[in-house]
């Protein structure tokens, strides 16, 4: 037990007491009196009880509320699905059991992210393919558009357009504008709370409240469970939020664990493990929540969602001390997946034990006081975390929550396919990962299990790893028929193969033993750049479950001459507004550390999304007869068997390490 002294710069900490809970008998209380350094007596009163449940869910399976969303969801598609399609091409749609089921998919790439995927939903949501989707899952920028959305008030019922239109006005703003320091001693007085409580502080919780004041300004309240209100009758798909686990000394692009968030639930497929999202931040122990913490704020979790923004936040705000010869912010992105994130910093200590302690407080504060290199703002900060580490370190940048599997016991993982056992190894062949991907040491570890004597755990982009969210609709228990993704991932030039992310994706399916269509890179070479390509199983009868994939990239192609599908534009202003690069424009106005969009830059990434959707329409009608056909000669596709299995009672409380 220790006794620590409250105090605005950092706590002090008065001194170290141990009782042996062993000496405890089941059932019993009982009164000690602990005393610190000889001087301070503190009586404290102890008892032993068996806890017989655990606040994780140990399963496999969805959770009953996600079962429940998908039955009432299919019911609603079908009529939608019907509409969309018309009564020919629908004809095969009889009964809600051949309603086939898709996933929207948004990967990451910053606020270009964010708003190529606001003209994607608009696109979406307006031709009605929205209402036949069953989920829609976000990576990074896709989150925070999924956020700004999914906690309108007015949605579903008032549409992208209007949303749309208030996000391009919150976005006009140049950032800095929040950091005045009326609203920095706001950020310090919520963080402090959160801080002498007992939790994990560390940048990505300011840069989640940068990010919320952008975007959801007037609903910092909200939640991630005030979710369930927009999809409690299946009115809406299911949003599915992710972001990695990652081990010290570990590149993210070797070792990752994904974390699945929904209003649901939040947990660990690989694991097994789920918790109700308000539970998630709280301190567990086996299983157990042992501290209830308030729920999280959605802006803490789009901070998360999004942090590789919040580890190269010097370099968001053009305040890096080295200005020349250093990489550009897309390099240094990209470098941060070839090296690991966060060091072995004692994060599995108490966080008292992290601080100096007595006379040594003002030592360390006076330090940074009298440094020239830190602005009023990182002065006002430092207070808050006690070091420089969360400015001068990535790693004092990367989210921090408590772990809870502390205290699990861990015999293995359990393979995100149940079939895993009954695939042949033909699937996962060396020369073909290879040939996807040519670096040996992407993905090595994964089959490596999460530290369970960890007392906290870091949590980062996903981004840093791949850019799209594959693993969480890739989920077998899910049994998604059609994936709809949206790459928005940075390239070299326009011109440059819009693969890498897909093909990431492909091997780390592979190697998961998941079903995933060949992804060949040579299309390129063949048909060139296009807006959307489209992968899907050669062999249905060999290739089981295997979805298909319509994979639309960031290109501004037929969008130069067409203001809509069939229309050409005809005045110079129409033609001057479309004529613009992605990439290769060297004023880089969708940079992916643009964090201010002017109104001509948005409504161009906008109006484009949204015009490369609305003109392949028919190969997503296509692509959803096709699986309407296929969900009907194999109505099994679902997974119904496999939905109900448990996970394997590899978590033992009555076996501890």
């Amino acid at each position: 037990v220790t006794l620590m002294d409250a105090n605005y710069v950092m706590d002090e900490t008065l001194g170290t007491s141990t009782f042996p809970i062993s000496s405890l008998k089941l059932g019993e209380k009982k009164e000690v009196q602990l005393t610190f350094n000889d001087v301070t007596e503190m009586t404290l009163e102890f008892s032993l009880e068996v806890c017989s449940s655990t606040d994780l869910r140990f399963s496999m399976a969805l959770c009953d509320e996600e079962k429940k969303f998908r039955h009432q969801r299919k019911d609603n598609i079908m009529h939608s699905m019907k509409s969309f399609l018309g009564e020919e091409k629908s004809k095969n749609l009889t009964t809600s059991r051949d309603v086939p089921v898709i996933a929207i998919l948004g990967s990451g790439g910053g606020f270009r992210a964010m708003v190529g995927f606001a003209g994607v939903m608009k696109a979406l949501y307006e031709s009605g393919i929205l209402d036949c989707a069953t989920y829609i899952a976000g990576l990074s920028g896709s989150t925070w558009y999924m956020s700004t959305l999914y906690s309108h008030p007015d949605f579903p019922e008032k549409g992208p357009k209007e949303i749309n239109q208030e996000l391009m006005n919150s976005v006009s703003h140049n950032p800095l504008l929040l950091l005045t320091p009326q609203k920095v001693k706001r950020y310090i007085e919520a963080l402090w709370n959160k801080k002498s409580s007992g939790q994990p502080v560390t940048f990505t919780d300011i840069f989640g409240m940068l990010i919320g004041e952008t975007l959801i300004h007037n609903r910092m309240d909200t939640t991630l469970s005030n979710m369930k209100e927009k999809i409690n009758n299946a009115q809406c798909a299911l949003p599915l939020f992710t972001c990695l686990h990652v081990k010290p000394d570990v590149s993210e692009l070797m070792f990752a664990d994904w974390v699945e968030f929904s209003p649901y639930e939040i947990g660990m497929a690989k694991y097994g493990t789920f918790m109700s999202p308000d539970l998630f931040g709280s301190k567990f122990f086996m299983g157990t929540v042992v501290k209830k913490y308030s729920e999280n704020p959605l802006h803490f979790l789009m901070g998360v969602w999004g942090s590789a923004f919040s580890i190269l936040f010097n370099r968001v705000l053009g305040v890096s001390n080295s200005q020349n010869n250093c990489p550009t912010m897309e390099e240094e992105l990209e470098n941060i997946r070839l090296k690991h994130l966060v060091s072995n910093d004692s994060s599995d200590s108490e966080d008292e034990s992290q601080h100096p302690k007595g006379a040594e407080n003002a030592e360390v504060h006076q330090e940074y006081q009298n440094s020239s290199q830190e602005s009023w703002v990182q002065r006002m900060l430092m207070a808050l975390v006690g070091d420089s580490a969360l400015f001068n370190t990535r790693e004092g940048r990367a989210g921090k929550v408590h772990n809870f599997m502390l205290g699990l016991n861990l015999n293995s993982c359990y393979p995100l396919s149940p079939l895993a056992d009954l695939l042949t190894q033909e699937s996962v062949e060396e020369d073909e990962l290879d040939a996807a991907v040519a670096d040996p040491d992407e993905f090595e570890r994964i089959y490596e299990p999460l530290d369970v004597k960890s007392k906290k755990i870091h949590i980062v982009d996903s981004g840093l790893t791949f850019n799209l969210p594959y693993p969480l609709i890739l989920r077998p228990q899910r049994g998604v028929d059609l994936i709809i993704s949206f790459d928005f991932s940075a390239r070299p030039s326009d011109s440059s193969p819009p693969f890498k992310e897909i093909l990431l994706a492909e091997k780390w399916a592979k190697m998961n033993k998941l079903p995933f269509p060949k992804i060949d890179p040579n299309v390129f070479d063949r048909e060139g750049m296009k807006e959307c390509y489209v992968f899907k199983p050669k062999d249905t009868s060999s290739e089981k479950d295997c979805p298909t994939i319509i994979h639309f990239v960031l290109a501004n192609i037929n969008f130069r001459k067409y203001k809509a599908p069939g229309i050409p534009r005809e005045t110079q202003e129409e033609k001057d507004f479309a004529d613009f690069d992605i990439f290769d424009d060297p004023d880089t106005p969708f940079s992916t550390f643009n964090f201010q969009y002017p109104n001509e830059a948005f409504k161009r990434l906008h109006d484009l999304m949204e015009f490369n959707t609305l003109n392949n329409i028919d190969v997503i009608k296509q692509a959803m007869v096709e699986s309407i056909e296929y969900r009907k000669e194999n109505p099994s596709r679902c997974s119904v068997s496999l939905s109900s299995v448990e996970a394997r009672r590899f978590f033992n409380k009555n076996n501890l390490n």
